[in-house]
């Protein structure tokens, strides 16, 4: 009985392994989506540093319907933006598109329907990455 209750903890345990949190994330100051953009502020920051030519880091977390996170990690060393996507903690997603540092030259901010579109252009691979809708002031 004891070897059956200590193997379902362990099995709990690893399940509940590398599962990003809301609450993680919020701790370490990502840029949270969903159902609206929290810690905007940050992304406003990088926004500044970058035209500034400063290098800066910022991850944005999008939770899906289900609460799975899917990370975007831009870091920007003052010439160009590294670009890294993750969906391996969201079970109903593929890593298919899934990038690791991929170069992309430009940051770009187009208006759509009452919002700012914040887009990463010239990539290596070829795709543009969008980033964050925020609503036009």
């Amino acid at each position: 009985m004891a070897r059956k209750i200590g193997l379902a903890l362990c099995i709990l345990f690893l399940v509940g392994c590398g599962k990003y949190t809301m609450e993680e994330a919020k701790e370490n100051g990502d840029i949270i989506v969903q159902k609206g953009v929290e810690n905007s502020d940050r992304f406003e920051s990088f926004l500044k540093k970058t035209k500034q030519g400063e290098s800066d880091q910022i991850r944005i977390t999008a939770f899906t319907t289900e609460g799975d996170p899917v990370l975007y990690d831009v870091k920007y060393d003052g010439k160009s933006y590294q670009y890294t996507s993750d969906s391996s903690r969201d079970p109903f997603g593929t890593t298919d598109d899934d990038r690791k540092n991929e170069i992309c030259k430009r940051l770009v901010k187009t208006s759509e329907k009452e919002q700012s579109v914040y887009t990463l252009r010239k990539c290596t691979e070829g795709t543009d990455h969008e980033l964050l809708r925020l609503p036009t002031p």
